[in-house]
């Protein structure tokens, strides 16, 4: 099976690979001193697995959008969902909300629950990446802000990963974002 953009995706899946065998490993009851690391891995890897969205929706070329005209002849039909549709995975990055995080409160085995669940909606957004690049190909023409945060991540969580993580992550935000880095001499 072929990747779109082999040089991104496999780093990225090696990583993940890496943290869900971390996961799998650690007993639930025995999670808290491995937490720290295990969440600044899952804060890296969905920073890159989002820029490395935002990285293939640049490249799809849609077509224009279809021309609709209004029914005016009658009633508009039901509908059964009242608000926006919710993803399991959001393209858009948005600012930090000013609430305090937890600061590791919940009981380990619920942190290795939640870690678990969100290292496999990263897993599985990796493995078929197609439909999510091209929902935020279609949102490129409504933004209104930039769908990605400045830094990729936190420094204390680039801090605690290794060197290799943070060039991965500068690699994919310059080619995530190209417009930001326009000006930069990366030499």
């Amino acid at each position: 099976m072929s990747h779109p953009r082999p040089d991104l995706w496999y780093p990225i899946a090696r990583l993940l690979a890496v943290l869900r065998r971390l996961l799998h490993a650690a007993a639930p009851e025995a999670f808290a001193h491995i937490a720290l690391n295990a969440r600044a891995q899952l804060a890296a890897l969905t920073a890159l697995v989002r820029r490395y969205i935002h990285v293939l929706a640049a490249g799809i070329i849609l077509p224009p959008p279809r021309e609709t005209t209004p029914q005016t002849d009658g009633p508009a039909p039901p509908s059964n969902t009242p608000g926006a549709r919710h993803y399991t995975f959001p393209l858009i990055e948005s600012p930090a909300r000013a609430s305090p995080a937890s600061a590791g409160e919940d009981p380990p085995a619920l942190q290795w629950a939640l870690l678990m669940q969100a290292a496999a909606r990263l897993a599985a957004v990796l493995a078929n990446p197609a439909p999510h690049a091209r929902r935020l190909a279609r949102r490129f023409g409504t933004l209104t802000v930039p769908g990605l945060r400045e830094r990729p991540a936190p420094w204390h969580v680039i801090r605690r990963l290794g060197p290799g993580i943070d060039t991965l992550l500068l690699r994919l935000d310059q080619a995530a974002r190209p417009q930001a880095w326009a000006g930069l001499d990366t030499s």
